[in-house]
Formats: structure tokens, C-alpha cells, sequence
């Protein structure tokens, strides 16, 4: 995991301090993403980087389509229950469309939730990158179908070990430790995905 200092932040996105932590307090930007470091100056903030660069280009983005309490609302872990059928997953452009053959033989439910959505969005980014086949993919989302329970808020990482593809999910903001002989292919916020999705497709979820 990377992280940025809240200075870099700052400066690389042109949002205040003050803008910071009032999307702190409205629930925009989960508490947990604010890290505490020692620094010589004493202690200083920093972020995980590419959680807090892609909800602030999120925010950014949205704000003006939506108020400030919708956007929290839609990055909240309550919107986990909104659904969207199998027939509709042909119109989120994030989705693979070579895949939906083996989502639907795998998951084999006719109602996907949103964080169903953000980790097929996940693998379908995963599928596009050098050197990851048809075949990889689709094992990726064998895998993922095991999956569904899991709570919101996590990060997806998909890795390569013996010849084989694998998924592993672990809370935002815990750093992964892998052995030398495991590559490391992807890795995604699925709390940014997810985020994301509900804003773009808003109107597609039935629980809206």
C-alpha cells in the first residue's frame, strides 16, 4: 500500500485543508483512511493513496450533479443491499462483456448486489492487463463467486503463484506481505468501485 502525506494531498488535488475535513466529517472520506506517522516535526497524516485520490476525483466529479449528503450516502456502507438483475450487467461498461457467460454459470442468481459488482468490476480490469488469458479470468471469477458474503469496505488483490491466478480481500489500508516467488497482478478498492458504480448507474439499482 502507498501512501501520500496529507501536504502532497493537498497540493496535487487543489482542495483546502478545511474542504478535507469537512468531507471528513460528512462521512466522504472514511476515518480510517487518516494514518497518524511519526515525523521529525512530531506526527504527521497520511493517506492510502489510491483510495484517497480516486474519492476526492470522486467527489470532485459528483458534487455538482448531487449534494454533498447524497454523495455520502452512495460511498456509505448502507448501500450494500441495492440490486441490480443479470440482464443489466450488459449495460455497466465496467463488466467485461466476454465474461457474463461465466458469471452467470458461477454465480448463478439472477440478483447482484453492489459489491458483486464492484469485484466483477475488479477482475474484468485484472482481465485486461498483459499476459492474463480468458482462462485466468474466468478462474478469477470461479473464485470471486465464493466471495459474495464479504463485507464492504475491503480491497481486492489479484496475484499469480504456481502457475495459477488467486483473489484475496483484506480491510482497506492493511498492507499485504507476499513471498518473492507470488506476483502480484492487480489491486483495487472495492469501497472506491462500489462508490463509483452507484454513482454512475444510480438509477439502475432497484433499492434506490
Amino acid at each position: 500500500m502507498y501512501l501520500i502525506s496529507k501536504k502532497d494531498l493537498l497540493a496535487l488535488t487543489g482542495i483546502s485543508y478545511g474542504q478535507l475535513y469537512r468531507w471528513k466529517r460528512q462521512r466522504l472520506i472514511p476515518e480510517e483512511w487518516f494514518i497518524k506517522r511519526p515525523s521529525y516535526t512530531g506526527q504527521e497524516t497520511f493517506f492510502p493513496r489510491e483510495q484517497i485520490l480516486s474519492r476526492i476525483n470522486s467527489i470532485l466529479e459528483g458534487k455538482d450533479k448531487y449534494s454533498l449528503e447524497q454523495l455520502a450516502q452512495l460511498f456509505s456502507p448502507d448501500a450494500v443491499n441495492n440490486t441490480i438483475s443479470f440482464e443489466m450487467l450488459s449495460s455497466i461498461s465496467e463488466i467485461n462483456l466476454r465474461l457474463l457467460p461465466i458469471i452467470k454459470a458461477e454465480y448463478g442468481k439472477t440478483e447482484y448486489k453492489i459489491f458483486d459488482l464492484a469485484l466483477l468490476e475488479a477482475i474484468s480490469r485484472t482481465s485486461e492487463k498483459p499476459g492474463v488469458s480468458e482462462e485466468n479470468a474466468h478462474s478469477l471469477v470461479r473464485k470471486a463467486a465464493s466471495l459474495q458474503s464479504k463485507p464492504y469496505g475491503q480491497t481486492y488483490t489479484a496475484f499469480s503463484a504456481g502457475g495459477s491466478m488467486y483473489i484475496v480481500l483484506t480491510r482497506d489500508c492493511e498492507q499485504l506481505q507476499f513471498d518473492r516467488s507470488i506476483k502480484v497482478i492487480d489491486t483495487h478498492s472495492l469501497r472506491e468501485l462500489a462508490g463509483k458504480l452507484n454513482i454512475k448507474y444510480r438509477s439502475f439499482f432497484k433499492n434506490f
